[in-house]
């Protein structure tokens, strides 16, 4: 646990790292990109956004990227920038372009040491047939500017996709990329979870437990991009099922997350409900984007930059392969009021001085529940106002929305009413 978080101190954010996917260009929608839009990323709550894609040969282009990144920085933002220069780009024969290096310490001489510069994108999805370039290419950025930080993002897991990718199994899949690429961060997609049925939960939950324990093997974070539009047969999220991807992911072990995807440009085939429409106007999917984030970071701040997942346990039942909940020294029960059954969510953390952390999720899309967390007799707990400030017991129930505590069996039982996807966060400590 100590790598990823010392990983996780290395990119510099003073808050949780949240991105989203551009999909824009200079050469098309550069006048949409003035300061004020890079504030409105600032203000809806991400940290680090994607660039938008751009011409290196013009050099308006290239110094409206200084200038993105300027506007970034001010703002405590860090950018991933899109530099078709440092993009995955294969020879004939599927290797690596013989000049890609070039394009790189290219890229690393106009941007790399701006302020503002997390790393650059690499590229998306490598299958069978690029994914050894691709994986060469991560580690030539790797090796050409070793203070950055570059994206990629892999191929979520769904049973049968093994062949794409060139695998036998998703763990061996993720061990070649990290050994291959020198990888110091995992990302991937997964929009299951927005379509209809128990299954999609499955696939969610599975890509989230095989990321986070490749990010154990390896010491790395992962970041989970999460669905912000509907298309295909995903629905469009509405401000519930934003509160409950963020939250569950970051429950379930994400260092990071990405929003698929911000601006809709032109539309295309079904694709709907962007942050930011075909119109450039504003959506009701930027305003519950932006009061999820708002209001976690202006909660936690950079707690979950210093913590790393530990377990991740559910109740009454697991998905994905996961764990149903069993007690430990920390906490004795999870359970929703009465004879409910909806769903809970425990995520457990630690930091690197051993000290311990709990984040119980309303695990439930549709319905609010009365849940409760009964802790062990000789635990204190200590949680976070809402100007982020933290407090011991009963403060939680006075400031937030802890409904009560009292005595129950060996412990001491919190409830709180959750809203779908709601989280309560304590940090717990054993005796005095």
């Amino acid at each position: 646990m100590d790598r990823i978080l010392k990983k996780c101190a290395s990119f510099g954010l003073k808050s949780f790292p949240v991105s989203f996917w551009s999909y824009t260009n200079l050469g098309e929608h550069g006048k949409h990109m003035t300061e004020a839009e890079v504030e409105s990323w600032a203000d809806a709550g991400f940290t680090v956004p994607q660039s938008p894609g751009f011409d290196p040969k013009d050099p308006a282009q290239k110094a409206h990227i200084v200038k993105l990144l300027d506007w970034a920085h001010q703002r405590g933002m860090k950018l991933i920038v899109c530099d078709p220069r440092a993009y995955v780009r294969t020879a004939p024969d599927g290797k690596v372009a013989p000049d890609y290096a070039d394009g790189v310490k290219a890229a690393v001489a106009d941007f790399g040491k701006h302020p503002g510069l997390l790393g650059f994108h690499v590229g998306d999805e490598p299958g069978a047939e690029i994914k050894e370039a691709f994986f060469a290419c991560y580690k030539t950025q790797n090796e050409i500017a070793p203070h950055l930080h570059p994206y990629a993002n892999l191929l979520p897991h769904f049973p049968g996709i093994e062949a794409r990718a060139g695998t036998d199994s998703w763990p061996n899949y993720l061990d070649e990329y990290v050994k291959k690429s020198d990888a110091d961060m995992l990302g991937y997609d997964c929009y299951a979870q927005m379509n209809p049925g128990d299954s999609g939960w499955h696939d969610y939950y599975r890509n989230l437990r095989l990321y986070r324990e490749a990010a154990v093997r390896y010491g790395v974070p992962f970041w989970n991009t999460l669905l912000s539009v509907g298309h295909f047969k995903y629905r469009c999220p509405n401000q519930d099922e934003i509160r409950w991807q963020f939250n569950t992911s970051i429950a379930a072990g994400a260092n990071g997350i990405s929003w698929f995807f911000y601006y809709m440009r032109a539309p295309e085939l079904n694709f709907r409900m962007s942050p930011v429409d075909e119109h450039w106007n504003r959506t009701q999917t930027y305003e519950d984007v932006r009061r999820v984030q708002k209001s976690f970071h202006r909660r936690y701040g950079d707690l979950f930059n210093r913590i790393a997942c530990t377990r991740v346990s559910f109740f009454p039942h697991a998905y994905g392969g996961g764990d149903v909940f069993q007690p430990n020294e920390i906490v004795a029960s999870i359970r929703p009021d009465g004879c409910n059954t909806h769903p809970i969510l425990l995520g457990e953390f630690v930091d690197v001085e051993g000290g311990r952390y709990v984040m119980l999720v309303n695990n439930s899309m549709t319905e609010s529940e009365r849940v409760k967390i009964t802790f062990r007799k000789n635990v204190r707990w200590f949680s976070w106002d809402w100007n982020g400030r933290e407090h011991e017991g009963g403060a939680y129930c006075k400031d937030f929305f802890a409904e009560g505590t009292g005595p129950e069996g060996d412990g001491i039982a919190v409830w709180h009413w959750l809203a779908p996807g709601q989280e309560a966060v304590y940090r717990v400590q054993i005796g005095t």
